[in-house]
């Protein structure tokens, strides 16, 4: 019973993987060409399968009846208009940097009820741009991502400028996404015991480019067992009532 359930949480999770990669429905975006994924219960596999694909070091382990999900996002674009290698001054400290000049394809924007402008730079891959905002406040997780749908979404005006200079960037971090562990998904079937994302970002003169990689851990739970694991009701209850006697909340 516990191995044909975990071959169809193996097929499930193969399927909701792909499902995924096909993007945005409502927009009609796919990104699939930009993803590639791996379902497996073998750590050693999931492991070999990251650095093959130029991740290594993920140090995966899966617990038995356990599963573990890979996903590799790499998208690479190029500036529509090369921009020139220039120094960048930052605290008087010398950075390598990029110049580039206003023109059809960098825009500025003046975002209402936000002090800084924001920077649209056109890409020579059909329908995607980058945007470039300072901000004063460093955000991580889901906050991250949800500040930068809100500046998106900021009303724009013009903004007045002649060029841009940037510093150039290349780096590799660790995201915490343990918020994630321990949450239980497939109506409590089985939890998340583990989660690893890695980012990387260049941008140069020439374009950018972006890559993460994710894995998640799963852990089975027993079929049909349902775990209590937070303070509960005790309620002492007699038909014909319409008061409870007796009620409690546990401690734990």
């Amino acid at each position: 019973m516990q191995r044909k359930y975990l071959d169809e949480l193996h097929i499930k999770a193969s399927k909701d993987l792909n499902a995924k990669s096909k993007g945005d429905a409502a927009s009609g975006v796919d990104l699939s060409q930009y993803l590639k994924g791996k379902v497996t219960n073998d750590a050693a596999e999931l492991n070999a399968w990251f650095a093959e694909n130029d991740w290594p070091g993920m140090d995966i382990t899966i617990t038995p009846n356990g599963l573990g999900i890979g996903s590799i996002f790499d998208l690479l674009v190029d500036w529509q208009n090369a921009g020139k290698k220039y120094p960048v001054y930052i605290d008087q400290v010398r950075y390598e940097g990029v110049k580039m000049d206003k023109s059809a394809s960098l825009k500025g924007y003046q975002l209402q009820g936000y002090d800084y402008p924001m920077f649209e730079l056109a890409t020579r891959q059909e329908g995607w741009r980058v945007f470039l905002v300072e901000t004063d406040t460093s955000y991580t997780g889901m906050e991250l991502t949800t500040r930068a749908v809100e500046l998106m979404d900021l009303s724009r005006q013009p903004y007045d400028f002649r060029t841009l200079q940037f510093p150039q960037v290349d780096f590799e971090a660790d995201v915490n996404i343990k918020w994630m562990e321990g949450m239980k998904v497939e109506g409590g079937l089985f939890s998340i015991d583990e989660a690893i994302k890695k980012v990387r970002l260049r941008l140069d003169d020439k374009g950018a480019r972006a890559q993460s990689a994710v894995a998640m851990m799963t852990r089975s739970l027993p079929m049909g067992v349902y775990s209590i694991e937070r303070p509960f009701f005790v309620i002492f209850w007699h038909e014909g009532l319409t008061l409870a006697p007796f009620v409690a909340i546990s401690a734990n």
